[in-house]
């Protein structure tokens, strides 16, 4: 038996890893895709102060290093309006520069997949691929989860880090699964060649009616394999060749009515082509450059809250349990955030302890979150 499950090998569930594995608890990670790269991950993450503290602190030192130099070299950003006029009145609060940018403690942008890539590694031996959990059973004082294809793990704490739609979550907290909020997110990404080339000097972030689009480069610094090389030479990093990374957020009847899960490729390209319509031809035409096959597409849901309940041997970090809007760009941060305090206090000793100790720094960082992050979407979803 394993002191702790993982339930999901995204960003946080592999960060919590990390840090378990430093502080030497025994775990596993069940991860229901069949292997590291059997789907597309996505594309940008900005990284911001606090995701970095809990990157530091779960990564080796080496590791930590090579994520700061995988990441994107980039320029101050812009604040515009569709036709590329600036809106300095538009620039969010919280907005942080990319480190680089003149801003030393800057947010960072990661490629996902890279993020992954090095987050993965030397976990090797500790990641079960292709076991979809699919319930949970109280055992004792353990948990037992059940995997789609009948195999079964036992371990004295099992943590769901498997996301929006997670199976545990559902079973153990129905009444927390996150709402529809009438938004969708569209991105993909563009290859650098025959961009205009003021939008190669940073991020660019158009407020239009209805909806908002952030558009950046992802230069980076050099191939993943020198920089792996140099700061971290057992790591094996896939390649990222250079990109724009596009996000269109906006209100569900600006970008072409409900989107269903199936929908992809042509159909979303088509609901981008009617957004860009009305953009500054340097933007439509970077949109139009896109690739069908890198466009993707889900509608937004949000957690309300983050609900409470009795304190056991089953707990959640991430989406898993406080799903966000991808505005102010907070959700990823707060769930490396929970990875990283889920580690510390499973370090200093007893489960039961440490999982209240968690649960209360969890609540109260995921609803510092949630509440940034609808004051953040109902920015971008202004109409103009």
């Amino acid at each position: 038996m394993s002191s702790v499950i993982i339930v999901g090998a995204g960003i946080g569930g592999l960060c919590l890893a990390q840090g378990l594995e430093r502080a030497g608890v025994e775990f596993e990670v069940l991860e229901a895709d069949a292997g590291p790269q059997v789907r597309d991950q996505g594309y940008r993450l900005r990284i911001d102060a606090m995701g970095q503290r809990a990157l530091r602190q779960c990564l080796p030192p080496d590791l930590f290093e090579l994520f700061r130099a995988s990441c994107a070299v980039s320029g101050p950003a812009r604040f515009v309006d569709p036709q590329l006029n600036p809106l300095p009145g538009r620039r969010p609060e919280n907005w942080r520069e990319n480190a680089g940018a003149g801003q030393a403690d800057g947010d960072l942008s990661a490629d996902r997949q890279v993020l992954r890539d090095i987050l993965s590694h030397g976990l090797a031996a500790r990641i079960r691929w292709g076991r979809r959990a699919r319930e949970f059973e109280r055992d004792g004082d353990g948990i037992i989860v059940r995997c789609a294809d009948g195999a079964e793990h036992r371990a004295g704490l099992v943590v769901a880090a498997d996301g929006l739609h997670s199976p545990l979550r559902r079973q153990w907290l129905p009444q927390a699964e996150p709402e529809a909020i009438g938004a969708l997110n569209l991105y993909g990404k563009a290859p650098l060649a025959g961009v205009d080339p003021a939008m190669l000097a940073g991020p660019t972030v158009v407020f239009a009616d209805g909806f908002t689009l952030v558009a950046e480069p992802m230069r980076f610094r050099a191939p993943m394999e020198t920089l792996a090389a140099l700061h971290a030479p057992d790591c094996r990093l896939g390649p990222a060749d250079d990109y724009v990374y596009w996000a269109l957020f906006g209100r569900m009847e600006c970008l072409g009515g409900s989107l269903s899960d199936e929908e992809a490729g042509e159909s979303v390209r088509r609901r981008v082509a009617d957004a860009a319509r009305g953009l500054h031809p340097s933007l439509s035409a970077l949109l139009a450059r896109t690739a069908p096959e890198t466009i993707k597409g889900r509608a937004v849901r949000m957690a309300s809250h983050v609900p409470m309940w009795p304190s056991g041997r089953l707990t959640a970090l991430g989406d898993a349990i406080h799903a966000m809007s991808p505005a102010g760009g907070v959700g990823a941060n707060t769930a490396l955030a929970d990875a990283a305090a889920l580690a510390a206090c499973l370090a200093d000793g007893g489960i039961d302890q440490a999982v209240a100790r968690y649960e209360a720094d969890m609540r109260s960082r995921a609803e510092q979150a949630l509440a940034a992050t609808r004051a953040g979407t109902e920015r971008l979803l202004r109409r103009a």
